[in-house]
């Protein structure tokens, strides 16, 4: 018994409307990375707590997160 091959034809990828622009995801990215070095650099002891929580806030001026708008909670970070 032989299997038959169908043909098939893609349709061009159509653009979803999200509303969330190139911009914003870029903002978004850059914003979980700053984040994620900070936090780095907090576990280590390289920056306080105080100095921490105003980066963060700097970061989220220059980087307006889609999501994630608090800021990392330290209060479990090993000193």
């Amino acid at each position: 018994m032989t299997k038959q091959v169908k043909t098939v034809t893609h349709q061009p990828l159509m653009p979803v409307k999200t509303g969330v622009t190139q911009q914003q995801l870029l903002d978004e990215l850059h914003y979980q990375q700053s984040s994620q070095l900070i936090t780095k650099l907090l576990n280590k002891g390289l920056i306080s707590e105080n100095e921490f929580k105003q980066i963060d806030q700097l970061n989220q001026q220059s980087f307006p997160p889609l999501i994630g708008l608090e800021s990392v909670d330290t209060s479990t970070v090993k000193s």
